[in-house]
């Protein structure tokens, strides 16, 4: 993305370019701010554009090249959904540039610009796409890049996301659940309390991925965040939720949408009224699947356990999930005083 500016004593915006590894300043012409954007990233599109030699590989037809090359497992459609956000992203401030050209400075310039948005979060995932696609690039497309620049630029400055510290207690369940007007309801708390599933699994769960007999929960990769299926073991009240739908309605999504043979969208409305009616307002629907790896982990469940439950990749996230229980920390204190006398 280009910049304007003012010079002094003039209405006009003048543009700072970033063309190839150079910055050109050129007049826009124009007086309106909005306009005077739109007209800095239409040029500096053109002059980067002029500057694709035959045999380059830019940025969108390098994501095209990756999303089509063979591999064991092919990347779902979350997954190419997160990256196709991350290059519109990339390409909003760089454009789209051949890869060839992507150094640290344009890196840096990419993380300069998207910390002003306060998106720490996305942009950790920016760059992690960025990566795998220069990694691809290196070992599979003979387009000039030698190096992946994403690794060689330190990324200790940009801060991590705020931690949400929120999980319930079995009162606050108790209160959720005493607050949902029908079944419904109950069974979407019950199973995001109970499974640590997400909002939109929840949402798209079909009858087919529950056993006959609601023992378990099977996810297949293909439709997860993170591509991990997982086996989610279901306890007692979670079985005894389901079972109040008829064994002859046990078909298609459990969470049926209005149009035929689609489920749910979301279930973001009704959770509104939930929480007000439960005295928790700001009680977030992903909370629920917090206090699920809370609660594991606080009965003494192992990581890895947790983790494999969770859906989690590795045990960095599962380890964003740990806190400690009043009854938990009491414990300790007791077994410290035990323990030094």
């Amino acid at each position: 993305m280009a910049d304007i500016y003012l010079r002094e004593g003039s209405t006009i915006y003048q543009a700072r370019l970033r063309v190839g590894d150079d910055t050109v300043r050129k007049s826009t012409g124009l007086k309106c701010p909005k306009a005077a954007q739109a007209e800095a990233d239409r040029l500096e599109q053109e002059l980067n554009a002029a500057l694709i030699l035959d045999g380059d590989i830019t940025l969108i037809k390098a994501t095209e090249l990756l999303f089509a090359h063979p591999r064991r497992r092919p990347y779902s459609k979350n997954t190419k959904r997160h990256y196709t956000t991350s290059l519109t992203n990339v390409v909003e401030v760089l454009g789209d540039i051949a890869l060839r050209v992507l150094d640290e400075a344009k890196v840096k310039t990419y993380i300069k610009e998207k910390l002003k948005t306060g998106k720490t979060v996305q942009l950790r995932r920016d760059l992690a796409f960025l990566s795998l696609l220069l990694t691809f690039a290196k070992r599979r497309l003979d387009c000039g890049v030698t190096y992946n620049a994403v690794k060689e630029v330190d990324k200790g400055d940009i801060p991590d996301a705020t931690r949400r510290e929120v999980y319930l207690q079995r009162h606050h369940y108790e209160k959720l659940l005493a607050a949902c007007t029908n079944q419904e309801q109950r069974l979407f708390v019950t199973l995001a309390v109970w499974t640590g599933m997400r909002h939109q699994e929840i949402m798209k769960l079909e009858w087919s991925e529950i056993n006959p007999k609601l023992t378990a929960i099977q996810l297949d990769g293909e439709r997860v965040k993170n591509s991990s299926p997982r086996r989610i073991p279901l306890r007692q009240e979670v079985r005894d939720t389901l079972a109040h739908t008829p064994k002859d309605q046990r078909k298609g999504y459990v969470f049926i949408g209005e149009e035929e043979g689609k489920p749910q969208y979301s279930f973001a409305k009704r959770w509104l009224g939930i929480r007000k009616r439960a005295g928790m307002p700001k009680l977030h629907i992903h909370d629920l699947r917090h206090t699920f790896a809370s609660w594991l982990l606080q009965s003494g469940v192992a990581d890895k356990t947790t983790q494999d439950l969770m859906g989690h990749k590795t045990d960095s996230m599962t380890r964003r999930y740990s806190h400690n229980s009043l009854k938990s920390l009491k414990k300790a204190i007791d077994q410290m005083e035990a323990d030094t006398l």
